[in-house]
């Protein structure tokens, strides 16, 4: 217990499950399905910081697996329409759709800042915001908050929000 807070030492975890089925306040689930994240960035090292992420000219694709407990690098895409969105104007449906035809098998789109079209993308995407710049130290902040996004990821449609990474 840390401030009132149950953690798991995952240290010292053996994944017997006994903490899931004995948690008062079901607050400890496991998660068993493996999740798969687009990463917006530019130069493949950060997170598009300059604009919102679908106007990203890559997105990193990482899985994360819930046996290995990490987030590994899949593939990179690119956004072909990169030059082209930008004459287009926030917001425009088009975007949005172009964004999802790039993103196909994608459970959530993480960037630093999203557009207006993220009341189109969070039907198909768990929306994530995340301040930390760098990739690698993002991937460890998506790790720290699993159970929060594997709970937005079983809503669907106008039941889905974004989620803030602190």
């Amino acid at each position: 217990m840390e401030l009132g807070i149950a953690v798991i030492d995952k240290n010292k975890c053996t994944d017997c499950g006994l903490c899931v089925e004995s948690c008062p306040q079901n607050a400890v689930k496991e998660i068993t399905g493996e999740y798969v994240f687009a990463i917006g960035t530019d130069d493949k090292e950060t997170i598009k910081s300059d604009d919102h992420v679908g106007m990203s000219k890559y997105f990193q694709i990482f899985k994360y697996s819930p046996k290995y407990d990490k987030l590994i690098f899949q593939e990179t895409r690119v956004n072909p329409r990169y030059e082209e969105a930008k004459a287009k104007v926030h917001g425009d449906p088009e975007k949005a759709k172009a964004v999802s035809l790039i993103l196909v098998g994608i459970d959530a789109i993480v960037g630093k800042m999203m557009g207006p079209n993220i009341v189109r993308l969070k039907n198909k995407f768990v929306p994530i915001i995340i301040r930390e710049p760098r990739i690698e130290k993002a991937k460890e902040k998506i790790k720290e908050y699993i159970n929060e996004i594997d709970e937005e990821n079983q809503k669907t449609g106008e039941k889905r929000h974004g989620i803030i990474l602190k």
